[in-house]
């Protein structure tokens, strides 16, 4: 992954396939860079494709569980629990909008509100020339 893939982002929402051990596996070092870049944003957990196994349901994955996570099990295939991950994960997402501390999310949002291009009647009539002149000595 990269940096830029989380970028502004307010919620994480972690998939795996119960299908497939690798991508269990991977979720420690997803998790891991996940909170390089956005240390405090809620993350959600999911098992997908339940709908192939439907006793995968009944296990305990233990990760979710080490970082106090919630867990989803969802198949996209047949909607299982798909409406109400989404409805969680924006509500999370706007909750910590809302209520961030986090200092990059605070950077964000000043550089979001800083008008960077002035108007040229702000502009003083030497740099609009391009003539940026030094104060005479005395």
């Amino acid at each position: 992954m990269h940096a830029s893939y989380y970028h502004k982002a307010h919620a994480c929402i972690m998939v795996f396939d119960v299908q497939r051990k690798v991508t269990y596996k991977n979720l420690s070092t997803w998790y891991t860079e996940l909170r390089e870049f956005r240390p405090e944003i809620p993350c959600i957990v999911v098992a997908n494709k339940i709908d192939a196994d439907i006793k995968m349901t009944q296990r305990s994955f233990n990760f979710a569980r080490k970082f106090s996570l919630p867990l989803y099990f969802v198949s996209a295939a047949d909607g299982t629990n798909v409406v109400k991950l989404f409805n969680d994960a924006i509500r999370l997402a706007v909750s910590y909008k809302h209520n961030s501390r986090d200092f990059m999310d605070e950077v964000l949002q000043e550089l979001e509100n800083f008008d960077l291009e002035q108007k040229e009647e702000e502009v003083p009539d030497r740099v609009q020339r391009g003539n940026i002149e030094s104060p005479s000595p005395s």
